[in-house]
């Protein structure tokens, strides 16, 4: 599950991120990730992935461009978050996304952490960690292992669900996305196969109920569950985070269903540009 970042990094990265304007996501094409391949007939376009990407990045870092650097101790209960999906040390998934690097590049500045995280992750020395999370992500080949990661872990299970739903729209595959990144795919309460079933209870399936008042059953049931989590060590960072549903339904009712772009979004105060 993941927590919002905190404001100040938002406060900082959205100047930053505002400045660039409509260039917000001309990163070099190094640093860009290839979407995952979707055999779906509603599957996102190239153009609509890199869109759902660029508003994952501004609702966990403030900004467009995918930061795989980041790496902060949040105190939420989930260690240090890092990479571009917030990539937890006290959940395992850090640890998984250095295995697969260290599998690559077996000399990696994060390998000797390998032994803490397995065992005793909560005694992890954070800025040694830190700094070297940050040393690593200038090195292609750990962006690619944090791409197939976020492709393996979130992507396709969102997308599979969404296949399952039937959901048609870009705009609602893409929340999906985002749910599954920040409440995990995982079994329990808060997760992202446990909101939608709260969302079908309430509205009915959305070849029922019809899309659109589906996904806004979905919009009410994410942000309920981010104001009263199951899990009370993330309530404080997901309560300060409901403003990034709010931000997708406010697309929703622009009509840009289909993930047009380019586009603003107002997301914890700031504008971005989506492109």
């Amino acid at each position: 599950m993941r927590a919002r970042r905190r404001p100040v990094l938002h406060t900082v990265l959205s100047a930053l991120a505002i400045a660039a304007g409509a260039t917000a996501c001309s990163a070099d094409a190094r640093d860009t990730p290839e979407p995952a391949t979707d055999s779906s007939a509603h599957a996102l376009t190239a153009d609509q992935r890199r869109r759902a990407d660029q508003l994952v990045s501004v609702f966990e870092n403030g900004t467009p461009e995918i930061q795989y650097d980041y790496a902060e101790n949040l105190h939420d209960g989930r260690g240090v978050t890092a990479g571009r999906a917030g990539f937890t040390t006290a959940d395992g998934d850090a640890l998984k996304v250095i295995r697969a690097y260290t599998q690559q590049a077996p000399g990696n500045p994060l390998a000797r952490f390998v032994p803490v995280l397995e065992t005793q992750p909560d005694t992890l020395p954070d800025n040694d960690y830190t700094a070297a999370w940050k040393q690593a992500a200038k090195d292609p080949r750990f962006r690619r292992v944090q791409d197939e990661q976020v492709d393996t872990r979130y992507y396709r299970p969102a997308m599979r669900e969404a296949d399952r739903l039937g959901l048609r729209t870009a705009l609602a595959r893409a929340e999906l996305y985002d749910a599954a990144i920040q409440h995990g795919t995982g079994s329990d309460d808060d997760a992202l196969p446990t909101l939608v079933k709260r969302a079908t209870a309430k509205a009915g399936a959305p070849s029922e109920a019809g899309e659109k008042k589906w996904l806004e059953t979905f919009f009410d049931v994410r942000t309920d569950d981010l104001n009263r989590p199951k899990n009370p060590d993330t309530a404080k960072e997901w309560r300060e985070s409901v403003d990034r549903v709010a931000a997708v339904r406010r697309i929703a009712h622009t009509g840009n269903y289909n993930l047009d772009g380019p586009f603003t979004i107002t997301a914890f105060g700031s504008r971005h540009t989506i492109t």
